[in-house]
C-alpha cells in the first residue's frame, strides 16, 4: 500500500483537473471563480475519496461544475485520472481541509453540497468532527446560494438521526428524507442512481442507506 500511495502522490501532481494548493496558499483566483466555470452552478462533494459520486455528478449534469474535495491527494488520483479519461470538462478536484472551504469558495456561490458516507465519529468526544456538527453547518449556510441544498447519504443510524436533529436545531428545512434510500422514489431523481463501491458493499452486507436533503439559512443557527 505505501508504494501504491507514493505512486499516486506522484501521478496526481500532473493531473490538470486536480488542484493542489501549497500549504497556506489562498491567493486564487481559483478555476471555479473564472469563466466558464464561474457561470455554472457548482456542486461540491465533500470527503469525496476516489470521487465516484463526483464522476457520477459530472456525467449526470454536464451543464454544472462538479468539484470533489478531499484532504488526501492520493485519494484524488483515481477520480482525476478517470475524469480526464472520460473527457469531463465540468469536473475538478481540490485537496483541502473541509474546515478551510471559505478560503477557496466565495459566500453564496455553491448550489449543492453532497456528504457521501462521511465518518460518523460515534464517540462523544468526536462530535465536533461530524460533518453536520454546528461549525460545519454554519460553513455550509454561508457557502450555499439561497435555497441551496445539502445532501447526506449514510449507512449510520447515529449520523442520520444526529443530522436530522441538527437541521431542526438550526432552523433549516428538510426537503426530502428516506430511511431506506434504495427502496425510495428519491432514487429515481437527480443523482440518486449513483452508487459508490463503499455504498454497494454496505448494501450487500444488508445495511440500509439513509438519505437527508435539507436547506439552511445564515440567519437561524448562527444566532442561537
Amino acid at each position: 500500500m505505501p508504494k501504491t500511495k507514493n505512486r499516486k502522490y506522484e501521478r496526481v501532481r500532473h493531473l490538470a483537473n486536480v488542484i493542489l494548493p501549497a500549504s497556506g496558499e489562498t491567493r486564487g483566483p481559483w478555476p471555479w471563480q473564472q469563466p466558464p466555470y464561474s457561470e455554472m452552478d457548482t456542486i461540491l462533494e465533500l470527503g469525496c475519496g476516489k470521487g465516484e459520486h463526483s464522476l457520477g455528478f459530472a456525467a449526470a449534469f454536464p451543464q454544472k461544475l462538479c468539484v470533489g474535495v478531499d484532504q488526501k491527494s492520493y485519494r484524488l488520483c483515481d477520480g482525476g485520472e478517470a475524469g480526464l479519461a472520460r473527457g469531463f470538462d465540468n469536473l475538478l478536484f481540490l485537496r483541502a481541509n473541509i474546515r478551510n472551504l471559505h478560503l477557496f469558495f466565495k459566500d453564496h456561490s455553491i448550489a449543492e453540497i453532497w456528504l457521501t458516507f462521511p465518518d460518523p465519529h460515534p464517540k462523544q468526544r468526536e462530535i465536533k468532527h461530524r460533518l453536520t456538527s454546528s461549525d460545519f453547518m454554519a460553513a455550509y449556510a454561508r457557502l450555499l446560494v439561497p435555497g441551496g441544498m445539502v445532501h447526506l447519504k449514510t449507512d449510520s443510524d447515529l449520523l442520520f438521526t444526529y443530522t436530522r436533529e441538527m437541521v431542526e436545531y438550526w432552523g433549516g428545512d428538510i426537503k426530502a428524507v428516506s430511511i431506506d434510500f434504495h427502496q425510495s422514489k428519491i432514487l429515481d431523481q437527480g443523482a440518486g442512481h449513483i452508487v459508490s463501491t463503499f455504498e454497494a458493499k454496505a448494501v450487500n452486507q444488508g445495511k440500509t442507506i439513509k438519505y437527508l436533503g435539507f436547506t439552511l439559512t445564515t440567519d437561524s443557527g448562527e444566532n442561537k
